[in-house]
């Protein structure tokens, strides 16, 4: 049950340092960066820069369950290791680095930024293991969790596995505490002797020659809460107009108070500070904002812990036990350039300093988020309130919030699964100015359930949620596209519904969040190149969209493609390692008009799946050049160069389906006797649109030895209600047919669609 007793499993909560940062710094969401990999055959020179699933392991246990669209990260779902104190994630342009908190202080002091660089990470990591290089003088320190495979005179080679790597962790979370008392990051414990830990496998990175400034010693002068010099405590200096002058190269940017001093070497400039300062208890954070000040000279300022008088605090509807407070600041400079600082915190206590000052250059806004949840001992089903406020353009307002009912949107999720597991779940929500990068942390929750959401809603605030079938795995599930709920909106939404088969790409987003976040077709022409995208163990809601499955947990995991046309293959490929949503097919077709046919199969072998655990979908459909189309806002057909957004295509007209199995339980079985399944047939959005002509359906109930016709009785131009009976104990396999006005087709089987009740 997702409640508090669950949620209090999630590492975050136990965390002994709660210092939870992430730093975002970076332009506008749609920024390329490195693409990520798509199945191409022939190309245009076009980038498609599909949608892409991967999960990263962190060098302290953090796992990140990453999905990227247009070369940038648009969800990474942290899922932290029992002694994680936080995760800090840094963008600039196309890098992206995701630190845990109590790692930040070592980096360049005994931890290389390339154990966090997702790219490195993603191209070093195999076999679930993070490979690593140490150099040391002397004798090499014990370091938990590292697996050593070689060692030398002042080197050695080893790997952390994801339950090592949270050894490790719990060893650095310990060092941290420790050196937090005198500022001695780097220099003793598991850092002793030199050590210097590095991803193995990485080339050393040039150093780039930067520009020539005039540079000025700035003195950040720090005080504790009794008014007396911190030490230990940290402080982030940033430049205003541009943060690539300095505060992009976080080593610069960051240094710690000792004495109540902490300097730094800046060029002439404005400048904004960043004072963090805890209790040493882990049950207070205090966060202390300087929003603006000049360097012309040697210079002094002072951030004050006593300055951050306000804390967060949240008043709900229905009693409630806060499982998570973030607070996120972005600061505003030269157009196209921000820095965003965010804040993550569980049962911590957070406290922020209010400002009245405007800044005189570039301009700041604040945003809260909360994610609450019910008590203990509160009757009935559990329920959970996902909180977004944000503040006055150009100051820090006090943090004190009411969530009131007539501005939230009720939901109430059924969550469907064959087998019972705990997986995990996670919501985030941003307002326009926040588009840069989700981050959510998964929180636990018992499959299948029945829970309610309450979100705070308006045409302001857009959602995306997720959930995993097994936590230990992130494995399976369904992520939703971004969506906006109306204040007052009472409804229902189903997830994981049984058959599970594929299913594309949907928009569900208008007005500036669709300009902020577009979405790819999932079947587009571009000139003479065709461009198929349709994800396999989708559910029927839409919007949702399968699961990444592992094949280390899922057994067999396999998706492979053919083309065809004018029934002469012209492409065909296999994905091995696991289905991947968003895969691009890139196939070159005749400028002449033809006949496509484009076959899908998707199976897996395991515990993840025992119901649908394999379809097959075959699309057949005319096409033909349009030089003229062109696609609305909200959707994109690639970029060229990393930079160019490209709008020329055409939609091409597969046709879908969904499926509705009455009366079928959160464990997708359906009472014996009378079947009954209503399908929608339709169209890909966008797309030229044809009424259905003819529907057959066939059911199988010995895993597709043989079939039977099925009743159809069509309801209008898109529905279609199928009949047949199936006995106790069975799993019933679909087989359906549907074909349009304009001669396309889809014709979809699904072994073990769902099962039937003994």
């Amino acid at each position: 049950m997702r409640n508090h007793r669950l949620a209090q499993a999630w590492p975050y909560y136990r965390a002994a340092v709660p210092l939870a940062l992430v730093l975002i710094i970076g332009m506008t969401w749609l920024t390329a960066g490195r693409p990520a990999r798509a199945v191409s055959v022939a190309s245009t020179g076009a980038t498609a820069a599909p949608v892409a699933t991967r999960v990263a392991t962190l060098i302290n246990g953090d796992r990140l369950d990453v999905r990227t669209a247009a070369g940038t990260a648009d969800l990474i779902a942290v899922e932290a290791a029992p002694s994680a104190g936080g995760l800090l994630s840094l963008r600039i342009g196309s890098l992206t680095e995701e630190i845990p908190a109590d790692a930040l202080p070592y980096v360049g002091r005994g931890l290389n930024p390339d154990l966090f660089n997702l790219g490195d990470l993603e191209r070093a990591e195999g076999g679930g293991r993070v490979p690593l290089e140490i150099t040391f003088s002397g004798r090499l320190a014990r370091l938990p969790g590292v697996k050593i495979s070689h060692s030398g005179r002042g080197s050695a080679t080893g790997y952390l596995t994801t339950n090592s790597a949270s050894a490790f962790g719990a060893a650095l979370a310990r060092q941290f505490r420790f050196d937090h008392r005198n500022a001695t990051y780097g220099e003793d414990g598991l850092f002793a002797h030199g050590v210097q830990i590095s991803l193995a496998g990485m080339p050393s990175a040039p150093q780039p020659l930067g520009p020539s400034y005039q540079m000025r010693t700035l003195t950040v002068i720090g005080r504790n809460i009794a008014g007396t010099p911190d030490t230990g405590d940290e402080v982030m200096v940033f430049n205003v107009a541009n943060p690539d002058i300095y505060g992009a190269g976080l080593n610069d940017a960051t240094s710690f108070f000792y004495r109540g001093v902490a300097k730094f070497s800046v060029p002439v400039g404005t400048y904004w500070a960043i004072g963090e300062f805890s209790n040493g208890a882990g049950t207070a954070v205090r966060i202390s904002v300087l929003p603006q000040f000049k360097v012309r000279n040697d210079t002094t300022v002072a951030v004050s812990e006593q300055a951050a008088t306000s804390e967060i605090t949240i008043a709900t509807p229905r009693p409630t036990v806060t499982d998570q407070k973030a607070f996120e600041l972005i600061r505003y400079g030269n157009p196209g350039s921000s820095v965003a600082a965010i804040w993550y915190y569980p049962k911590t206590s957070l406290w922020v300093s209010p400002t009245t000052a405007k800044p005189t250059l570039g301009s700041l806004q604040t945003f809260t988020a909360a994610t609450m949840t019910s008590p203990p001992k509160v009757r009935g089903s559990s329920y959970a309130y996902n909180l977004l406020f944000a503040g006055p353009r150009d100051v820090i307002p006090a943090q004190h919030y009411v969530a009131l009912s007539a501005q939230l949107a009720a939901v109430t999720e059924r969550i469907y699964q064959g087998v019972k597991s705990v997986g995990s779940w996670s919501s985030f929500a941003v307002f326009p100015a926040q588009f840069g990068e989700l981050l959510a942390p998964l929180l636990p929750v018992s499959l299948p359930i029945v829970q309610t959401e309450y979100f705070s809603a308006g045409p302001g605030i857009a959602w995306q949620s997720q959930y995993v079938q097994y936590r230990s795995t992130l494995a399976g599930g369904q992520t939703d596209a971004t969506r906006t709920f109306p204040a007052g909106q009472h409804l229902t939404e189903d997830w994981g519904t049984y058959p599970l088969h594929p299913q594309p790409v949907v928009q569900l987003l208008g007005g500036r969040f669709a300009d902020l976040a577009p979405k790819l077709p999932a079947a587009y022409r571009t000139g003479n190149e065709l461009n198929l995208d349709e994800t396999p163990f989708s559910d029927n809601t839409p919007g949702h969209l399968g699961g990444y499955i592992p094949a280390r947990h899922a057994g067999t995991s396999v998706a492979s493609y053919a083309v065809y046309e004018n029934r002469t293959r012209i492409a065909a490929g296999t994905f091995p390692f696991g289905v991947l949503p968003g895969q691009q097919i890139q196939v070159r077709v005749s400028p002449k008009p033809s006949v496509i046919r484009f076959v899908l199969d998707a199976a897996t072998r395991g515990p993840v799946y025992p119901l649908s655990p394999s379809s097959q979908t075959t699309w057949t459909w005319k096409t033909y050049a349009q030089p003229r189309a062109q696609l609305p806002d909200g959707w994109y057909c690639g970029i060229t160069d990393y930079t160019k957004v490209i709008h020329k295509c055409a939609v091409q007209p597969l046709l879908t389906l969904s499926y509705l199995v009455h009366g079928m339980s959160l464990a997708g079985l359906a009472a014996p006797g009378a079947q009954q399944v209503d399908i929608s047939v339709g169209h890909l959005q966008l797309a030229p649109t044809s009424p259905v002509t003819r529907a057959t359906a066939q059911y199988s109930l010995n895993d597709g030895r043989s079939w039977r016709s099925a009743s159809v009785t069509t309801a209008g131009s898109s529905q279609v209600q199928i009949d047949f009976d199936a006995p106790a104990g069975t799993d019933v396999s679909l087989r359906v047919t549907a074909t349009d006005a304009a001669g396309s087709s889809i014709t979809e089987t699904i072994d073990r669609a769902y099962g039937i009740a003994k």
